[in-house]
């Protein structure tokens, strides 16, 4: 009854196969038939055709004498049409037509009454049959990656609809026949021209899954409060200013905290816009910050050290506030800037007129280039505005012929960019072509394609070139916004163009497209606590409190305002930089530092430019800091032990430093240095590694009884300032044996396994950070967790910028060990994925290669259980715990530091024994990064 023929290079359909008349399932998938015998409509009996990766252009008109047909598989062949006698097939559920040419689909389609799926996505529909809608018992359907611009009604009146995919098409609205699909649990949408969400969603009762990233919706309607069973919303990308932008990009619960306090408590205005100052030494910031809050000139002016913060209320308009923020030029601190950048900013990038100069691409670099191109990979949709000073020591020839190539040069880098980025798009999609291509002519039974992991577990991407291109529009979406004038100011006693320059700030304030943020609506309650919060600056002299104080602070003010919502107001306030909340940091989640200017003094005392010079001629000549150096750094604090405690945590979060033994490595403070020193650095742990000798960072020689895997990420830009650095603080809890240098290589080794990230320049001007680890064979599983530890601590910080393009490659094993000079690089978003569902014997053919050389998965792919760190617990020692603690689960829970809204989840989701929830709230301490100490400490609290 079944027979399976894939995989097999068939390149014509055999007329013998028309003579088995009781065939139930014909699987002909992954060959090379270009199209199907008329005759096909005399296997009656056919239940399940599979044809899906090969080159058919159109299918037999004898398709509708398949009566019996439940499943019809076509996808990834080159169909332009499908035969009007597909109405016929009545007994058809199941319709896989995605990744072909289709322009239409039959009119008739709505007589196969019995589809419950429908899946037609990457074709070049521009519009749906009206008897679509006639399809009750349709579940699911596919049209993401079409030319639709608008929903049709017919889909609309599909209202036993489960799951629904609309995106990559150019929908600009949902019209208001959707609020019938009262079945409909997943709709996706990413990637369209929509401008808003209706009112109405709230009808969709059943909605489960909501994506709408890449899009241009601006508000959000408050009745999605009342989609109680909404579980993912996902809306990256889009200028969305209602509720703020502080609130909706922390997700789903904040979204509904905001809009449940504003029904509670009411709303205000609230009229604030922060403002960065950024600029090289010596151009005048200070000055110019000094002549626009106060409106006289400073009488004298010290270089900015780290950051100053400038809070102004201009007369003009008293319920207005300005907040600036600035930035020292000294190229130290360029590798913190990032910490307090914040997305939709305005940004005053000053420069001095006087020494910038015309037609030197140094000068540009210096004094705007590199501040450009920050801004740039932080991403977050800020506004620049080039502010030009020291105008009075120039001519008016001089004045404009600088500012003019500013404003050319800068407008050159927009277009390139644009340019580079919908070029980048269109290879990433030619990549899914090419790959397809790849699969139709190498596809063996022993062999898995690699366009995709999803074959190999559930959690995988579904396309990871389709990843790829939702990153550069990501990207693309983030990039500032530069205005094309460039007012020209003066420091002197008569302050020429500062009141000008004055008109025009507040003009561009009243820019609501432009700057919807400056004017905000917020719960009554949260300003109430930001009230409180700047009379706790004013009367104590305390920079840090405990999170408990304010909250019974705010409790007393407002008894019914609740722990979460407060939280939540303490996480907007944290956005906007009127306090610091590390929610995420153990150790500093239950603190409050209400006052964020002492903080950053703070850590100017380390990153600091004399420090620097005094260390690197010091008798260590290093950036190595001893712990009395930072203790005589911080005495003129008055910290107490809590305080002082709280900042080590903090600067090793940030990753300012890790500690050592006797001190502190501060890489912002170390000497530059070239690769070959770099080198000689690392092979100083060659005794570490197992086998030969490093000659090399990277070399072609591997021994016999070892592998090697490597991981590539790839800036087509320069990476971000002081990246390296944070990734050698991140990484080093990692390792046993540790070695850092500079900003170009750190190597590390645990239990046999080393590990070396190295940062070099491309040829083409960016950077690759290449990350390689080697063990020998038996200790396969080790190797891909360590180099997973490092993965995921280079991920989250690269994740900090929203506007960096990076590409992520696995470099094929055999091109490494056959030393070619141009390696393939496989999908580097696979590791993500595990084997979980294929046989270890499967291989990935290599391309360079020509299918002749098979790679090993388990060199691509993790294995199951690799993504368990060696940091997390054991599942073993999670059951002895909870077998130990059983009924006294609820002091565990206070001992973890696990909050009430997560106790009492616990105690609702588990059910049956307390050793369950003790065994689930065990699980979740354990993969949460809050692990304050060993497990088998807290079994001795407990049994004492």
């Amino acid at each position: 009854q079944k027979l399976i023929l894939s995989n097999n290079r068939l390149k014509l359909f055999s007329p013998s196969l028309l003579q088995i008349n009781n065939l139930t399932e014909l699987s002909l998938s992954n060959n090379k038939l270009t199209e199907l015998p008329e005759q096909l409509g005399d296997l009656r009996n056919v239940v399940c055709l599979y044809v899906s990766h090969n080159m058919l252009q159109s299918l037999p008109r004898t398709i509708g004498r398949l009566t019996k047909l439940r499943v019809l598989d076509i996808r990834y062949n080159n169909m332009k049409v499908l035969p009007d006698s597909m109405s016929e097939l009545c007994s058809l559920e199941r319709l896989q037509a995605y990744c072909n040419e289709l322009e239409r689909l039959p009119e008739g389609i709505g007589s196969c009454s019995r589809l419950k799926v429908l899946r037609i996505s990457s074709n070049r529909l521009a519009s749906l049959p009206v008897s679509l809608g006639n399809l009750a018992l349709l579940e699911t359907l596919d049209v993401h990656n079409n030319k639709l611009n608008h929903l049709p009604d017919c889909v609309c009146e599909l209202t036993g609809l489960i799951e629904l995919h609309v995106g990559d098409n150019d929908i600009s609205y949902f019209n208001e026949n959707i609020s019938g699909m009262t079945k409909l649990q997943t709709l996706k949408a990413n990637s369209n021209g929509l401008q808003c969400l209706p009112t109405f969603i709230d009808s969709i009762k059943n909605l489960r899954y909501l994506h709408i990233r890449n899009n241009n919706i601006r508000t959000l309607p408050e009745t999605m409060n009342n989609l109680e069973h909404l579980q993912v919303f996902d809306a990256k990308n889009n200028p969305i200013h209602f509720p703020p932008r502080e609130v909706w990009e922390r997700g789903l619960s904040a979204i509904k905290a905001y809009f449940e306090e504003i029904k509670r408590s009411g709303s205000s205005r609230s009229s604030r816009l922060k403002i960065t100052v950024l600029g090289a030494e010596s151009c005048g910031k200070t000055s110019f910050i000094h002549c626009l809050t106060k409106n006289c000139v400073p009488e004298k002016v010290q270089p900015t050290i780290g950051i100053e913060v400038t809070r102004w209320i201009p007369v003009e308009d008293p319920n207005m506030a300005f907040i600036l923020w600035d930035h020292s030029g000294n190229p130290m601190y360029d590798s913190t800037h990032q910490f307090f950048f914040s997305p939709g900013s305005l940004v005053f990038l000053v420069v001095n007129l006087a020494q910038y100069q015309y037609d030197d691409p140094t000068s540009y670099h210096t004094c705007v280039g590199k501040f450009v191109k920050m801004l740039r990979q932080f991403g977050g949709e800020s506004v620049i505005q080039i502010v030009g000073t020291h105008a009075d020591n120039c001519n008016i020839n001089d004045i404009s012929n600088k500012s003019d190539e500013i404003i050319r040069n800068i407008q050159a880098d927009v277009n390139a960019k644009t340019k580079d980025f919908d070029h980048r798009i269109n290879a990433a999609r030619e990549m899914v072509e090419l790959f397809q291509r790849y699969q139709k002519s190498h596809n063996h039974s022993e062999v898995a394609p690699y366009t995709s992991p999803s074959p190999l577990s559930p959690s995988a991407s579904e396309d990871p070139v389709n990843d790829v291109v939702d990153l550069i529009r990501k990207v693309k979406v983030n990039q500032p916004k530069f205005l094309s004038n460039v007012p020209k100011v003066c420091g002197k006693v008569e302050m020429t163009g500062i009141r000008d320059f004055r008109r025009i700030l507040f003009k561009l304030t009243q820019d609501k497209k432009r700057y919807p943020t400056v004017e905000l609506f917020l719960p009554k309650s949260w300003l109430e606590l930001e009230k409180e919060v700047k009379i706790l600056k004013e009367e104590s002299s305390v920079p840090v409190i405990p999170l408990q104080m304010l909250v019974d602070i705010a409790q007393e003010k407002d008894p019914q305002f609740k722990d979460k919502d407060i939280m939540e107001a303490l996480l907007y306030l944290h956005m906007t930089g009127e306090v610091l909340h590390f929610v995420g940091i153990p150790g500093l989640k239950d603190y409050v530092f209400v006052s964020p200017t002492w903080l950053i003094d703070v850590i100017k005392c380390v990153i600091n430019p004399s420090l620097k010079y005094t260390l690197q001629t010091g008798s260590g000549g290093d950036s190595r800091m001893a712990k009395t150096k930072l203790a005589s750094l911080w005495q003129k604090f008055n910290m107490d032990t809590d305080q002082y405690s709280l900042l080590q945590t903090l600067a090793t979060a940030f990753g300012l430093w890790y500690p050592e033994q006797n001190g502190y490595v501060v890489p912002t403070l170390m000497k530059p240095s070239g690769m070959e020193d770099a080198i000689k650095n690392v092979v100083t742990i060659k005794d570490m590694v197992p086998g030969s000798e490093y000659s090399q960072v990277s070399y072609h020689t591997l021994p016999s009884n070892e592998y090697q895997i490597i991981m590539k990420f790839v800036f087509p830009s320069d990476i971000p300032q002081g990246l390296f650095g944070r990734i050698a603080v991140k990484c080093r809890r990692h390792a046993s044996s540790y070695t850092y240098h500079s900003t170009m290589c750190l190597a590390a080794e645990r239990h046999g396994v080393t590990i070396t990230c190295v940062n070099t320049s491309t040829s083409t001007g960016g950077n690759c950070l290449t990350v390689c680890t080697r063990a020998i064979k038996d200790k396969l599983l080790p190797m891909w967790r360590m180099l997973l530890a490092f993965l995921n601590e280079i991920e989250e910080l690269l994740s900090q910028w929203q506007g960096l393009l990076f590409y992520r490659y696995l470099v094929c094993p055999h091109c490494f060990l056959a030393n070619e000079t141009a390696p393939f690089h496989f999908l580097g978003e696979w590791y993500k994925a595990s084997i979980t569902r294929l046989p270890e014997i499967v291989k990935i053919a290599c391309p360079v290669a020509r299918g002749a050389v098979r790679v090993h998965l388990k060199l691509l792919y993790p294995p199951k259980n690799a993504h368990i760190l060696p940091t997390q617990v054991s599942e073993s020692e999670i059951q002895l715990v909870a077998a130990t603690i059983s009924e006294h689960w609820t002091i565990l829970a206070k001992l973890l530091g696990i909050s009430e809204d997560e106790f009492s989840g616990f105690s609702v989701v588990t059910t049956g024994s307390s050793e369950s929830q003790v065994t689930a709230m065990l699980q979740y301490w354990s993969n949460s990064a809050r692990r304050m100490q060993p497990l088998r400490n807290y079994r001795t609290q407990l049994r004492f």
